[in-house]
């Protein structure tokens, strides 16, 4: 099975890893300079990210993660196999995070976040006046605090360390970029 990728040929593929949360693999491959050699990845969900704007403010969540540590990043989780897409997910997470429902939906496009060990991508999305509801938090999930700040201070939070997550704080530097004249 050899496959043409770019500058890059595939030979084969050996499994190395597999368990409910991600496949890792070794290929065998034509490197862009010519040489052989391997490549391993690994196969993860896709994942949502949400700027969800409320009484314009915006929702984050506050949350320790168990390899990062603590931090602030917008709602959302997972692509599930029974989700019908993107924005299904991106419902379901900020619901799950924070109780909001609903809202005027938009698509900001995707991110590679790791495109040298993975090719899932996290879709963006914002909403805009979603409706309050009961927020039904997973188990991993119960040190999770939601707060209302303004885009301008997911900005600084950005900045100065508190929001670290790569597709939150793209996302936020995105839409303070369309906020200005």
């Amino acid at each position: 099975m050899t496959e043409r990728r770019g500058p890059w040929t595939r030979h084969g593929r050996v499994p190395l890893c597999a368990t409910p949360r991600l496949n890792a693999y070794r290929d065998e491959v034509t490197l862009p300079h010519g040489e052989r050699g391997t490549y391993e990845w690994v196969q993860v969900p896709d994942q949502v990210r949400v700027a969800a704007f409320v009484n314009g403010g915006l929702l984050v969540i506050e949350q320790y993660h168990y390899l990062a540590g603590q931090m602030w990043q917008l709602p959302g989780g997972a692509v599930d196999p029974a989700d019908r897409g993107s924005r299904t997910a991106a419902q379901r997470e900020l619901a799950e995070e924070t109780g909001y429902l609903a809202g005027r939906w938009s698509d900001r496009g995707s991110l590679y976040a790791l495109p040298g060990l993975t090719p899932a991508r996290v879709h963006l999305w914002s909403t805009i006046d979603p409706t309050p509801s009961d927020a039904a938090p997973e188990p991993a999930e119960a040190d999770l605090e939601v707060r209302h700040i303004t885009l301008d201070e997911a900005l600084f939070a950005v900045r100065d360390g508190r929001l670290r997550c790569a597709a939150s704080a793209a996302l936020v530097m995105m839409l303070s970029l369309e906020r200005r004249p």
